[in-house]
């Protein structure tokens, strides 16, 4: 047997001394009240007194009562071999960039519904939702999205359904604060949610969906790539959009992108349309330094995570049968038998002298 507040068994060892004090104050207060209302013979021919074994049945079941609550407090479970719950050994963050850049059309026509326009995002949120999570069974799962800041989309976890349902409604151009792409900012919450949440002894991966852009300075890229090391981390880069320059959209960006741009047909910064490519050298320049994975994709078939991280693990842990139910119904059973522990024994009845008729001479009664 297992308790998962160990320390909380040892409260039991003083339920004895609680048992004495109920015994003691129950027995001093019977007395007391006898002793206040008249002759206690007198009283108890007359009344329903606690006898010394309702007291300590009284004493005993509160005792139980108290001891049932610590109990399930401490929560003891058992191994149940009948049931095992798998559990994974890898923790993957993906990182995705939502900049400006992100709402290029470089896929259009290439993807299903509801990804049919065919952003850079839009097939970042494809792989994410169907390659990754569908490769990811029983393992965790997080996502970070970032712009000028970095912004915790999904704290690790293996509930994918739910991740699903948050990464495809939340993950939008420009659901991240600030202008740009700062690409050590997303790193670095990457390895908060790591230190937060990754087991011991679990496999640490990062996949990163980027068209390249980066405005972090190279210092602060040359430390991400040392936590990386040091961290034994593995890096997964993926490269979306076309090498040739593009034009953004309007109409793919953001509500308010589109009213400050004007109603112009192309997403414009100082008079300037503003293009955007797959720009590679950061790219390649993280994936080299930590020995990572890199693919560029231009179909959604050219990126497999089952390919890219050879050791999807998946452990079994036995189930555990909790005892917390059972304990709590018992203290509920003691504490009522505590409470009904009063004597049930009846006034004693008076005895009545036997009447005598005695008959006059005449032979009637006396009267």
């Amino acid at each position: 047997m297992q308790f998962a507040n160990l320390q909380l068994v040892w409260l039991t060892a003083l339920i004895p001394v609680f048992g004495w004090m109920i015994y003691a104050m129950a027995s001093r207060r019977n007395r007391r009240l006898n002793d206040e209302y008249g002759e206690s013979r007198l009283i108890e021919r007359f009344s329903q007194p606690l006898s010394r074994k309702r007291l300590a049945l009284k004493a005993v079941s509160f005792s139980a009562c108290l001891a049932c609550l610590v109990l399930a407090l401490a929560r003891p479970t058992v191994e149940s071999g009948r049931s095992e719950f798998p559990m994974g050994t890898i923790d993957v963050v993906a990182l995705v960039d939502v900049s400006r850049s992100m709402a290029v059309p470089d896929y259009k026509g290439k993807l299903p519904e509801p990804f049919k326009a065919g952003r850079r995002l839009d097939m970042a949120k494809y792989l994410v939702l169907n390659e990754l999570i569908g490769s990811l069974n029983y393992n965790r799962l997080g996502v970070v999205t970032y712009a000028g800041s970095a912004f915790p989309q999904a704290f690790l976890s293996d509930d994918l359904p739910a991740l699903k349902w948050v990464l495809s409604r939340a993950v939008s151009v420009g659901s991240a604060p600030g202008e740009g792409s700062e690409l050590a900012k997303a790193f670095e919450l990457a390895f908060t949610l790591f230190d937060l949440d990754s087991g011991r002894g679990h496999r640490r991966v990062i996949v990163l969906f980027s068209d390249g852009g980066n405005d972090s300075s190279l210092d602060d890229i040359n430390a991400v790539v040392s936590e990386l090391q040091k961290r034994d981390i593995d890096l997964i880069v993926v490269g979306l959009g076309k090498t040739q320059p593009s034009a953004i959209p309007s109409d793919l960006l953001s509500q308010q992108d589109q009213y400050f741009n004007g109603g112009k047909p192309w997403y414009e910064k100082d008079g300037q349309i503003v293009t955007s490519r797959l720009e590679e050298n950061t790219l390649l320049l993280l994936k080299n330094k930590v020995q990572g994975r890199y693919v560029r994709v231009e179909e959604a078939k050219d990126f497999s995570m089952t390919t890219m991280v050879s050791r999807m693990e998946v452990k079994y842990k036995h189930g555990q049968y909790e005892f917390f139910p059972w304990l709590l119904m018992a203290a509920f059973g003691f504490f009522v038998i505590g409470l009904l522990a009063v004597s049930e024994r009846k006034p004693r009845a008076i005895k009545k002298k036997p009447q005598i008729n005695a008959k006059s001479d005449k032979g009637g009664p006396v009267k």
